[in-house]
């Protein structure tokens, strides 16, 4: 998350305190030890050529590298009324990645 402000509504981030308890709770949800055993992450690949290089790394045909890495499209996100962005909803997988970019 991006802690450099105290929400923003329209793309459905939260105030941190708020956030913060939601990811409290979405972490109860699933225990460890039921969670998928790969690293994780969801965002915007082209903020950043770290992350574009991160995305080679994903699942494929050919390898498996015991990561799912995800593009979040905020206009799709937008339209859909930010369903699958929220970050509680996210402690799903033991691992989270965090990549320098803009993040929230």
């Amino acid at each position: 998350p991006d802690w450099s402000f105290w929400g923003w509504a329209e793309v459905n981030i939260k105030p941190w305190a708020k956030s913060l308890v939601a990811i409290e709770e979405g972490n109860k949800m699933t225990q460890w030890k039921h969670r998928v055993a790969y690293a994780y992450w969801r965002g915007n690949p082209y903020v950043a050529p770290t992350r574009r290089d991160l995305l080679r790394c994903n699942v494929s045909a050919q390898e498996d590298w015991n990561t799912r890495l995800y593009i979040q499209d905020w206009d799709r996100e937008s339209r859909e009324g930010f369903k699958n962005s929220n970050l509680e909803n996210q402690c799903t997988h033991r691992y989270k990645i965090y990549i320098e970019g803009w993040a929230w």
